[in-house]
Formats: C-alpha cells, sequence, structure tokens
C-alpha cells in the first residue's frame, strides 16, 4: 500500500514537472513587458471576435490544453477569414482534473496565461502555432476583453502604451495613449489598424 501510494506520488510530481518544463517560452514571456507596437509587431494574426467555446483535455502527447474557438470578425493582418471560426490549444487545463484513480492532474495553464470565458468579445493577438500550441503575444498582455464600447487586457492595460514612437500618430491616437486604464474600443482598433500598416 505504501509503495502504491509513493508510486502515485511519483507519477503526481512527474505530471507536474513535465508541465513546467513544457511551456518555459511562454513562461518567460510573462516577465517581458510589451507595448502594443511591440504585440502588433510579434502577433501572427490579431483577432476580433466572441469566444463560442472553451474546453479542455489532453492531447496524444499527453500534454495538457485549454481548447478555445473564436467566431471571428476581423483579423487586421488579414491571415483569418472574418465570420469563421479559430479553434487553437493554449497549455494547460482550465482547472485541475480528476483522473479517476484517486489522483488529480493539477497542471492548469500557468499564472500569466491569458484566460477565456465562453460569450466574451475580445481581441487576441495571436502567436504562431508551435507543435499544437499556441498562446496570445505577451500572454495575459495580448489579449483583450472589449466590454461597454471599451477594450482592457487583464494587466488593466498597465505599460500598454509606454516607451512607443508616436512620431506617425495622429493627434487623437496620441491622446489615446494617454488615458489610462479601460481606451476607447474603435479608437484603440483604428490605432492597431494603424500600427499594422507601418510593419
Amino acid at each position: 500500500m505504501k509503495l502504491r501510494s509513493l508510486l502515485g506520488k511519483t507519477t503526481l510530481a512527474v505530471a507536474m514537472s513535465a508541465s513546467l518544463v513544457m511551456a518555459p517560452a511562454a513562461l518567460a514571456q510573462k516577465h517581458i513587458k510589451q507595448n502594443l507596437s511591440q504585440l502588433v509587431n510579434k502577433a501572427d494574426s490579431i483577432l476580433t471576435g466572441s469566444v463560442v467555446s472553451v474546453t479542455d483535455g489532453f492531447d496524444n502527447r499527453q500534454r495538457p490544453y485549454t481548447e478555445v474557438t473564436v467566431k471571428v470578425e476581423s483579423d487586421v493582418k488579414g491571415k483569418v477569414d472574418h465570420d469563421g471560426l479559430y479553434t487553437f490549444r493554449q497549455f494547460g487545463l482550465t482547472e485541475p482534473r480528476s483522473m479517476g484513480n484517486g489522483k488529480v492532474y493539477l497542471g492548469v495553464s500557468p499564472q500569466g496565461f491569458a484566460s477565456w470565458t465562453e460569450g466574451e468579445h475580445i481581441i487576441a493577438f495571436m502567436n504562431p502555432e508551435m507543435g499544437g500550441l499556441t498562446s496570445t503575444v505577451g500572454l495575459e498582455q495580448g489579449k483583450f476583453v472589449i466590454q461597454n464600447g471599451k477594450v482592457i487586457n487583464e494587466l488593466g492595460n498597465q505599460g500598454l502604451f509606454d516607451d512607443m514612437d508616436t512620431s506617425a500618430l495622429t493627434a487623437e491616437q496620441q491622446n489615446l495613449l494617454t488615458t489610462p486604464g479601460a481606451v476607447d474600443a474603435i479608437a484603440f482598433l483604428q490605432l492597431v489598424d494603424s500600427l499594422a500598416e507601418v510593419k
């Protein structure tokens, strides 16, 4: 009985270690503050749309994932068709999962990863897919929720406009950069369009 308990603890520890090893590049992004210009530059696609489903599971390599499907309204970079569905997998489960053998798998998405909720209206700056998994650029920095005509990321837009080159921006866009917290969604998307054209 003690051996079985020890093996169970070992299996859980190995699973947790594997979870931490598999996402080092994404975790490193959390500690790099990125402004809006950098998010635009690094994004493979910049989607606006609504989250229609959020599920989780394990892929054929036994990696935990959260699968998100977005009903796309537009992609600033033109890579994803509007009015289509865009599905991606982010590392980690949405919540701990019972494995049915008395053990609980704890490999949830690491702190700092973007969180997703069905029905929310979002703007997502997506990294390219690598090995079947992806994330938003800058993790929680690159996922914004649109609500009541305003847009804000999970960090409250903190640092979003720091150290940006404003020389090519209109006066209205430059004013947006001095607004703390949530900003007007239309003005924000116009600024994103402008930044994408400059690249």
